[in-house]
Parts: structure tokens; sequence; C-alpha cells
């Protein structure tokens, strides 16, 4: 975990530590530890960086995070925080070195992608498509990673605004945890 705050990162820490997989689970890993960097520390962020198999980042900030640069090859980034044009989590040398998929067409407006520029009708050739054509299997995600004779390409970003119906479907699993764990109130509209 790599935070602003130690005391915050400690919190969900231990939410995470507490949060285990059921017995026999098929689908979840349990999480025997997790390390703790303060974004402050550059030397630490550096190392988490160029160690991280999979880095999400989760943060509205308009300042990138990390060097895309530190990123061993083969890393994935799943970006979601960043929402608006002036946001940006991941810098350009990131973009640059990765295959992008993205959830909606918008997300090419984010602060994020802006080093996307589109040439006449096409996109940069590291940019894949959307997640929707991923997962009908319209598109593959990892070839040009893949293709040793492109080593400009190492990595893969998801970068996702999010859209209405993952709002409708996260909505709808909250309704139904409270339902299970009997907590809430039930309000007549």
């Amino acid at each position: 975990i790599v935070n602003r705050s130690h005391e915050r990162a400690e919190k969900l820490k231990e939410i995470l530590l507490g949060e285990q997989p059921e017995p026999g689970s098929k689908t979840q890993t349990p999480i025997n530890d997790i390390s703790i960097r303060l974004l402050s520390d550059k030397d630490g962020l550096r190392e988490a960086v160029a160690n991280a198999d999979v880095i999400a980042t989760t943060t509205n900030t308009c300042t990138p995070l990390f060097d895309g640069e530190w990123l061993k090859p083969g890393c994935h980034i799943n970006g979601v925080g960043s929402y608006t044009p002036l946001m940006q989590e991941v810098d350009e040398a990131l973009v640059k070195r990765c295959e992008v998929l993205i959830d909606t067409k918008e997300s090419l407006d984010v602060g994020d992608l802006s080093c996307l520029t589109v040439k006449g009708d096409a996109m940069p050739s590291n940019y894949v498509g959307l997640i929707g054509d991923a997962l009908s299997g319209n598109i593959t995600l990892g070839t040009q990673r893949d293709d040793k004779s492109n080593n400009k390409i190492d990595c893969t970003f998801f970068k996702s605004t999010g859209t209405a119906i993952q709002d409708v479907v996260s909505a709808h699993m909250v309704v139904e945890a409270a339902k299970r764990e009997h907590i809430g109130t039930q309000v007549a509209m």
C-alpha cells in the first residue's frame, strides 16, 4: 500500500488482512502480509513500483504518482481514480510503454491519456480498445507486449472512469449485502 498518510495506510491494511477468503475458495487468494510505503518516500515508492506485477491507482490527483520508467516489464496497471482532463495519476512515459484498454470512449478525455493524440482518424498503435470488446473476445490485450520485436510496449494499462451501469451494479451489490447482514433502513419511494 502506498499512501500519503501512514495512519490511513495502516487502517486499509487492517481491513484487507481481516478479509480472508472462505475455506476452499478457488477464486480468492489469502493475503498474509502487506507492506506500507509513504508517497513521500521516493526510494521506497520506486522499489515498490519496480517490484510490482499489478498496480492499482485510486486517487484523484492532478500530479502523476510515480515515474512510468520505474515499471518492470510485464506489469499491469489499473487506473481508476482520475476522471477529468486535469487529473493525472500516471505519466506519459507509463502510457507510452503500455497497451491501453479503456472502459468508455470518454476515458480518452482524462488527463492520464492526454498523450494519446488522434492521428487523423486513427488512434496510436498502443491503444487497444474498450474492455467490453476484450471481454467479448473481439480484441486481445497483451499481444503488443508479447511481441518481442516491439520492445517499446512491455506493459498493459486499463483506464476506467466509470459508467452508469457500473454504478447501478455496485449499488445493487451494496443493497444485497445490507439485506444479508440485516443492516440499513428500507425507505419507500
